[in-house]
């Protein structure tokens, strides 16, 4: 497949495979690639959701699009670095559309989000005040159930999913899984963490030291 071809829903079927990944040069996306994408999307969310420790929120279709192509768009701009502010901004702050409740937007935009770690330490190399990189650490933010394992973020707010038992535990899997002691300052999220490891601590013990009483 030669890099022309690699639109939005090429990038996803082999970014959902766990495959190296391609993009286009910068284009507006068509109906075409949005209904496709919206495909991937909806193929991926069931996948998903078969795996799920609890019912999952309703899949946003729109929301997920949404995410998908600020993802892509943020994928290009790492690559074509010829980019403007202006322009990087124009694509990176283009507000979601408000059709999910809060449980349904984080878990539609983690689809592909959850891979914003990994895009942030690709674009670990570049300056600080990068202007890609200030966007990335805002989402990083802005969506904390995704970027579980990012460091020196401070404190998140986890009151759009954490009531929502199956985020919940997605966020307390991530955190046990990557070692995020800093997710921990909510008491919310504490108890839940303490939950889940139990009576075994020991298991995550960088985690475990900080539930002491």
């Amino acid at each position: 497949m030669q890099a022309k071809d690699w639109g939005l829903p090429e990038f996803l079927v082999e970014l959902f495979r766990g495959s190296r990944v391609h993009v286009a040069a910068l284009s507006e996306f068509t109906a075409d690639e949005r209904q496709n994408a919206a495909r991937v999307l909806t193929e991926w969310d069931q996948a998903c959701r078969s795996d799920m420790p609890e019912n999952a929120p309703p899949f946003c279709k729109t929301t997920a699009v949404w995410g998908a192509e600020r993802f892509y768009r943020a994928c290009q701009f790492l690559v074509f670095r010829d980019c403007s502010a202006e322009a990087i901004a124009a694509e990176l702050t283009l507000a979601r559309p408000k059709a999910a409740a809060p449980a349904s937007a984080a878990y539609s935009v983690d689809l592909t989000w959850r891979f914003l770690p990994d895009l942030l330490k690709l674009a670990s190399g570049l300056a600080s005040d990068d202007p890609l990189v200030n966007h990335l650490w805002r989402w990083a933010v802005e969506w904390p159930l995704s970027s579980v394992g990012v460091p020196n973020l401070g404190e998140v707010d986890v009151s759009g999913f954490v009531e929502d038992p199956c985020l919940r535990t997605l966020y307390v899997d991530r955190i046990i899984a990557r070692r995020d002691r800093t997710r921990l300052t909510d008491e919310r999220v504490r108890d839940a963490v303490r939950e889940a490891l139990g009576a075994f601590p020991e298991l995550a013990p960088e985690i475990g030291a900080l539930l002491t009483p």
